[in-house]
């Protein structure tokens, strides 16, 4: 099976160009990331490590990586928001080039014997060179580490201003007859091997310890016995995940499992729709997470704030944004109580029902093309007027408030988002794209996907024939949060499994990854902690009953967190036994009252598979 999905290759400036777009349709079936060990590709340096087990191949290779190199401690890659590039030169690079698209996927990649690289890369990027550029070299025969001469003669057409970084798959002479001086940082993996590849890639990244250079928080990719777990002991999650299939609970799903910072198990299953035709599930494709994004976006951003002293849980909305509040009762209710769903906010309002005139659209809040006065995309050929929020925030402060006890509200995040955006002063949506996730190199979590890909990367949601009379693709699913533009406090994010993966690391990195510090330890233990008495809630995070189980499995520690999404997601975060899971599925699709996904138990049992795995290591 091929790794991840397909590569796009464009001919350009008279070479071949492999280059992973993030608003390029994808042609990928390919369903996970795992090792693969093809025989044409094994070469002659190390060809004994072939008859040990996997594990302790990938071991041997990881022993004999050479950090030749590191100026300036450039390796591992902290910010990933920076113009990068790779240019893999002579044998396959396959395995190289993919597992860096999976940690950065907005990087250029090259490969052939090009001879305007440089151009290439300024005209992709519109304005200069990278500032990055991975130059790799292969060892080009299946069963040689020789690397052809002209390859390496490439090497000077790079940009000595520019950071560059050599790689060298195959043998070490070749550092003898080139200019190592134009290098910031030089490896040496010896043979072209796929485990040596993968193995680099994630050294680069951060995701490997190895050779004298540290992990820096970005989760490393493993099999499960390389960490003492049986792949037998998990082999039901495949089952599981088709049960679901099978059984009409959703048409696709993807699956990931970190365990020890390391992704074990991320698989994609499935097709985005019920349609024979529908595009396979792959593990680019995006999601929309739906109250995820309450973790996602507006509690990693409160803590962020919380942490420069900026955002205060016990701190009331009066006096944050009193021109919301006014004199209301809603004025008084603390930050704190609203994020544990402690306020007594009413659970959920219906506002799009006031909009409809006999299921049609009101011609004085909904146009078909956008304007000054109606700015704001609803969805496909629809568009609301610029002052409905204020009838939608009237429409809140006449709620009644209920007694201070845990209910379940999705409105406190529609008060958390106008603090927050007050507080940085844009919207939460580009700050947090800009600021967080690209320069972690996530670049597939975001806001209103469809500006930045094309609806093929994106799995659609309902067929919502009750307000937007069409099939969602891009636009989320949550009517409040459409009739917002797309960007709101309690959904309106799509990610696909490895980007949300990497936030909540983030979360159990206390704040900290790729050499960058978001938020603080003790704001993590102060957000992720139990906040009132009877009410299993953290600020913003769910957790689990007293008693265990509830959102997570009953396995899980009561030290974790995460949340749910209505549209058939999960994530969780286990502290204690080191655990992310990640699953991500359109149960709504095509109809939101579908419910098999809770009524199979199809996210707990995935995740009692894996504690149960844990419990069997030795």
């Amino acid at each position: 099976m091929r790794l991840f999905s397909s590569i796009l290759v464009v001919a350009l400036l008279g070479f071949a160009l492999v280059k992973f777009y993030p608003n390029q349709k994808s042609t990928a079936t390919t369903s996970q990331f795992k090792y693969e060990l093809p025989t044409k590709w094994i070469g002659t340096t190390f060809s004994d490590l072939n008859t040990l087990p996997k594990s302790q191949q990938i071991e041997g290779f990881r022993k004999h990586i050479e950090l030749i190199k590191n100026n300036q401690q450039v390796l591992p890659l902290g910010r990933l928001d920076q113009k990068l590039a790779c240019m893999a030169l002579g044998g396959n690079s396959s395995v190289f080039t993919e597992t860096l698209n999976l940690y950065a996927d907005r990087m250029a990649f090259f490969a052939a014997d090009s001879l305007q690289i440089p151009a290439a890369v300024s005209k992709f990027y519109g304005l200069t060179d990278p500032e990055i550029c991975i130059f790799s070299l292969h060892a080009a025969a299946p069963h040689s580490n020789h690397i052809p001469k002209w390859a390496a003669e490439k090497i000077e057409l790079l940009d000595s201003m520019d950071q560059n970084i050599l790689v060298i798959f195959g043998e070490h002479k070749m550092l003898k007859d080139i200019d190592t001086s134009v290098f910031d940082a030089i490896i040496l993996a010896h043979e072209n091997h796929p485990i040596a590849q993968a193995q680099i890639a994630q050294l680069l990244m951060g995701g490997l310890s190895a050779a004298g250079l540290d992990a820096n928080g970005r989760l490393g990719i493993s099999n499960p016995e390389e960490i003492g777990l049986a792949s037998k002991d998990l082999q039901q999650l495949d089952v599981i995940a088709q049960k679901g299939i099978d059984a009409g609970a959703y048409p696709g799903c993807q699956l990931l499992v970190a365990v020890e910072d390391k992704v074990i198990w991320h698989k994609a299953y499935g097709k985005q729709g019920y349609e024979a035709n529908a595009p396979e599930i792959d593990l680019q494709s995006m999601y929309d997470i739906a109250s995820v994004t309450k973790i996602a976006a507006s509690t990693l951003l409160a803590m962020q704030q919380h942490s420069k002293g900026k955002f205060n849980l016990d701190q009331t909305i009066g006096s944050y944004i009193p021109e919301v509040v006014g004199a209301s009762p809603f004025a008084a209710l603390k930050i704190r109580e609203i994020m544990a769903h402690q306020a007594g906010l009413t659970p959920w309002i219906p506002f799009y029902k006031r909009t409809l005139s006999d299921g049609a659209w009101k011609s004085s809040i909904y146009q078909n093309k956008q304007s000054d006065d109606f700015p704001l995309e609803v969805a496909k050929g629809m568009y609301i007027h610029k002052n409905y929020k204020d009838s939608m925030y009237a429409q809140i402060l006449r709620s009644e408030l209920g007694p201070k006890k845990y209910v379940y509200s999705d409105l406190c995040y529609y008060f958390t988002q106008p603090i927050l955006e007050r507080i940085i002063g844009e919207s939460q949506a580009s700050y947090l794209r800009r600021n967080i996730y690209l320069p972690l190199g996530l670049g597939r979590i975001l806001y209103q996907p469809r500006k930045q890909f094309v609806d093929q990367q994106i799995v659609p949601t309902e067929d919502d024939q009750a307000f937007r009379k069409q099939l969602l693709r891009g636009y989320v699913h949550d009517p409040g949060a459409a009739m917002l533009g797309g960007i709101a406090g309690h959904a309106g994010i799509f990610s696909n499994a490895w980007s949300l993966a990497h936030i909540m690391q983030l979360f159990l990195n206390k704040g900290e990854m790729a050499g960058q510090q978001f938020f603080s330890q003790a704001t993590y233990t102060e957000f992720t902690k139990q906040q009132y008495p009877g009410n299993r809630r953290a600020a913003g995070f769910d957790r689990p009953n007293a008693s265990g189980g509830g959102t997570c499995d009953v396995l899980a520690s009561q030290q974790s967190f995460g949340h749910s999404g209505f549209t058939g997601t999960l994530a969780w975060a286990d502290p204690k036994n080191k655990v992310i899971f990640i699953f991500l599925s359109n149960r709504v699709h095509p109809n939101q009252d579908n419910w098999k996904l809770r009524d199979l138990n199809i996210r707990t049992d995935l995740q009692h598979v894996v504690y149960e795995a844990l419990a069997r290591r030795g």
